[in-house]
């Protein structure tokens, strides 16, 4: 949502309201560039909603848009209810903004999914048309929630209200960046999953040649990090272990490979034709997920990115990835597109 706010104050330059439940690594002041921040600490409820549905109402915005809601976040309804009712009342468009061609409800939820999209002038999906969601769909069935032909009809049934925008992403990389150049960079998100992949990755950086720098995300409490960073001595070879970065993008751009979970810093990588290996995270049993696996099939196809299942993960593994990676070229696929990678500035022309 930040890529889309700050693409929207530079086009149109205009303040927004925005209703801000996250978790607390989001970079919360960073919203306060865009607009009058109310921050969310309870619970949905329908008293919060009429308290939010008050301002937006004293607001009067032109337009009003949920951030992956209705196709995720379903458990906020009480407090989103009231709000659409607000927007509504006021004459404003109503959109989505959803990260991905993904959904969260069940088999059996697929008909209020599709009556809570009615109300919606558009649905802006960040993904290109035709890329993300083939895969997203084969790799469904791993939550056994939804059949892939039925997650795939939803898309069919909205296809005159979706639009697939192409990926949210950062500007270019600022012209100075980091001194290091021709390491292996490691990445697990914001920190709070994927515990045994970058202690294999830190293993695996005393079997590399090329110095390792790992970014264990910005979610991973004090002491957690400061057992990678022993780890790390312990284990030898040129490793640094780091909590996060202001300037991922620049690592990226600098970096030989890429060893990273399969979030939506991918869609960087791609971006920046980086070599890549990828560890998605799949959940747990009974609780699983399926879109990192998807985006990992994804880059597999587009860009030859290595894929490495977190189930029977080892430092050695990690270490051949990496290593057959520096040695094999990197060939993109003729499918990727520049305009893949301008879905901020197509998302501000339609809003």
């Amino acid at each position: 949502m930040l890529r889309l706010l700050a693409e929207l104050k530079r086009a149109r330059g205009s303040r927004s309201l925005i209703f801000l439940r996250s978790p607390s690594i989001y970079p919360y002041g960073l919203f306060k560039k865009y607009g009058k921040v109310i921050k969310l600490a309870a619970a949905p409820s329908r008293a919060s909603g009429l308290r939010l549905a008050a301002l937006l109402s004293e607001f009067r915005p032109s337009s009003f848009i949920t951030e992956f809601y209705p196709f995720g976040r379903t458990d906020c309804l009480p407090e989103i209810e009231p709000v659409l009712g607000a927007a509504a009342a006021c004459g404003a468009s109503l959109f989505a903004s959803v990260p991905m061609p993904y959904f969260t409800a069940p088999g059996s939820g697929v008909k209020d999914l599709l009556k809570a999209c009615a109300s919606y002038e558009k649905i802006l999906v960040h993904a290109p048309e035709g890329a993300d969601l083939p895969y997203m769909a084969k790799a469904v069935s791993l939550e056994r929630r939804v059949e892939p032909s039925a997650f795939l009809s939803v898309f069919r049934e909205l296809r005159r209200k979706i639009v697939f925008t192409g990926y949210l992403l950062p500007g270019k990389p600022a012209s100075k960046r980091p001194g290091k150049e021709n390491f292996v960079l490691v990445i697990r998100g914001g920190g709070s999953t994927s515990d045994s992949f970058f202690e294999a990755a830190i293993g695996a950086a005393a079997l590399s040649s090329r110095p390792f720098l790992l970014v264990a995300g910005p979610a991973t409490p004090p002491r957690r990090l400061a057992y990678f960073r022993r780890l790390a001595a312990s284990c030898g070879g040129k490793a640094e272990v780091i909590g996060s970065s202001a300037f991922m993008p620049e690592l990226m751009d600098k970096a030989a490979v890429c060893v990273s979970t399969a979030g939506g810093s991918v869609y960087e990588m791609l971006a920046l034709r980086k070599k890549m290996v990828l560890v998605p995270f799949c959940g747990a049993r009974g609780r699983e997920h399926s879109d990192q696996l998807a985006r990992a099939w994804l880059m597999r196809d587009l860009a030859g990115a290595a894929l490495l299942l977190p189930a029977d993960l080892t430092a050695e593994k990690i270490a051949a990835a990496v290593r057959e990676r520096l040695e094999k070229p990197l060939k993109i696929s003729k499918r990727v597109k520049p305009s893949w990678f301008l879905g901020a500035e197509k998302a501000a022309r339609l809003l």
